[in-house]
């Protein structure tokens, strides 16, 4: 047994559909140390289904997360909305590595499903690679004005040395190469 809040007790279910609520926030995350993800509120609703044949549970995230802008390096809460679908087998010998994002594995004599492990899952592929600020409803960035500043000048700094290079005829050796 663990100290989940996450878990399901599937043992003495009825066969047809049962429904759970459940509610992710900051110390979700706090337990792990290589979350990109610090702060959250999730609402999370699972319909399960059991019948003869096994489970089948369908999860429904809405809320957000903190995330940080690669950009501006401020965070910014980010809107998450996720539908998911979990199959879940039961196996003699449970081997995780079988496990993927539409399937988990349980034991046979296992009477709970934890979901923590795949909720965290889902909420951490939810998030881009390069998470930013996104545009207002004017389409002007909400970064940092002050870095944006910085961002632009760096960038016509770049600009006059690359425009002073093109007339260096080093450079224009190096072009002829090919690479391919």
């Amino acid at each position: 047994m663990t100290d989940s809040v996450y878990i399901i007790r599937f043992n003495h279910l009825a066969e047809g559909i049962h429904e759970y609520d459940f509610s992710i926030d900051d110390s979700f995350f706090a337990k792990r140390e290589e979350s990109i993800i610090k702060q959250a509120k999730v609402e999370v609703k699972v319909a399960l289904h059991k019948d003869s044949g096994g489970m089948h549970l369908n999860l429904s995230m809405i809320g957000d997360v903190a995330v940080d802008c690669v950009r501006c390096l401020e965070g910014f809460r980010m809107p998450i909305e996720i539908e998911k679908s979990l199959l879940v087998k039961m196996v003699d010998e449970v081997n995780e590595e079988y496990d993927d994002e539409d399937e988990i594995y349980i034991s046979k004599k296992a009477i709970e499903i934890d979901l923590a492990h795949s909720l965290y899952d889902f909420l951490t592929l939810e998030i881009p690679y390069c998470p930013v600020h996104p545009e207002d409803e004017n389409g002007v960035e909400t970064c940092n004005p002050d870095v944006l500043k910085y961002i632009k000048k760096q960038e016509t700094k770049t600009e006059k040395k690359d425009e002073e290079n093109e007339g260096d005829a080093r450079w224009s050796e190096l072009k002829k190469i090919k690479l391919n």
